[in-house]
């Protein structure tokens, strides 16, 4: 019995790998609820989902106009965005029983689906503002998922916080 209980300590000291990591990050990216558990109540991937965030925000993408957009000042931009965005959006939240880092995790596993964007360098440019509406609809889709499962609220409450967080993350930059 106390060989037992050493073994179960052991495997739950234990860090998962960056694949493991990346696998829960596409399960979740998915709409799978297991996925989101897995997130929020495990905070051994927090540095595998740091590392696979940063990594998929430093990867080269075609930008609106149809030139490859990657520069250090975008990389930080993307980053400060992203992370503004998961801020307002846990503020809004009235449910905080799982703390920040446990909301920052699930989000940064959902920026997993970056790794689409490189499709945009191969794709004519009359074709990647529709691409791009796809990809940055995908990522609502899955904010109000995470955000209705989180807080246990309806869509209807869900959508009107994540665009409500959405358009001041990205329209108060422009307007200052």
């Amino acid at each position: 019995m106390s060989s037992l209980l050493m073994k179960r300590k052991k495997i739950n000291t234990e860090y998962p790998s960056l694949l493991k990591t990346i696998k829960l990050a596409f399960s979740a990216s998915f709409f799978s609820e297991k996925g989101l558990l897995f997130l929020l109540l495990n905070n051994r991937h927090t540095f595998n989902l740091i590392t696979v965030f940063l990594f998929m925000t430093s990867l080269p993408v075609k930008g609106l106009d149809g030139k490859i957009a990657y520069s250090f000042g975008h990389i930080i931009e993307t980053i400060l965005l992203t992370l503004f965005f998961i801020v307002f959006l846990f503020l809004l939240s009235p449910n905080k029983k799982f703390g920040f880092l446990a909301f920052l995790r699930v989000f940064m596993a959902y920026e997993c689906i970056d790794i689409f964007a490189l499709i945009s360098l191969v794709l004519p440019t009359n074709f990647i503002s529709t691409f791009y509406s796809l990809h940055i609809g995908w990522y609502l889709a899955l904010a109000v998922f995470a955000y209705s499962k989180i807080n246990r609220a309806n869509y209807v409450y869900s959508t009107i916080n994540v665009l409500l967080a959405f358009f001041i993350v990205n329209l108060l930059p422009a307007i200052l």
